[in-house]
């Protein structure tokens, strides 16, 4: 029985999975935190920050750009041009959500988690302020990871567009001589032919 194997993909796999298993890593960790604020300061009645909201639209995007490039990939149908595309438009989501992120709290990201500065917040001050560095460091990691991305993606389009086959010639497939019948066959019975006419 003859073996059949799949299309070769011009995706390396191990970096490709690689830096989609960490996006997904950050997307996911920063909808969590982004979740557990936004519960309790509706739980409070506040406000929700629209840094909050920006940084978890990109988050819900970056995690919606996996699981389509991703299921794509495996199907053999992932353009890599569709992929760099998507991959530069999550790009700036994440660096305008981190933007806005760390002009909000840029006097806390250095700060130190300690009781003495955060254990006013009905005693989960410091697992609050742990939250916070923890959302902006995977904002960071995903800004780096895409750009990992966005290069791998530059990479593979220049390979196929090296790899395109060259147009046929019509003109390597017409007939260069004419077709001339033969009509020197002897046609007689003793030759085994046809018989002549004549």
């Amino acid at each position: 029985m003859p073996k059949y194997r799949s299309n070769p993909t011009v995706w390396p796999n191990g970096g490709y999975y690689f830096l989609r298993f960490v996006q997904f890593l950050c997307s996911i960790g920063t909808i969590g935190t982004l979740s557990y604020f936004i519960y309790a300061l509706v739980k409070a009645k506040f406000g929700i920050p629209y840094e909050f909201i920006v940084l978890y639209v990109a988050a819900l995007f970056s995690l919606l750009n996996i699981i389509t490039t991703t299921v794509a990939k495996c199907c053999g149908a992932l353009n890599p041009k569709f992929a760099l595309g998507f991959d530069i438009l999550i790009l700036i989501a994440w660096s305008t959500a981190f933007g806005l992120l760390h002009h909000a709290m840029h006097g806390l990201i250095f700060s130190d988690c300690t009781a003495g500065q955060w254990g006013a917040i009905d005693g989960n001050g410091v697992y609050v302020c742990r939250l916070y560095k923890a959302t902006w460091a995977f904002a960071v990691a995903a800004i780096v990871v895409y750009l990992f991305s966005v290069v791998l993606d530059i990479i593979v389009v220049r390979r196929v567009g090296s790899h395109k086959y060259a147009p046929a010639n019509p003109k390597s497939m017409q007939q260069t001589k004419p077709y001339v019948p033969n009509y020197t066959q002897d046609t007689s019975y003793g030759s085994g032919g046809l018989p002549s006419h004549g």
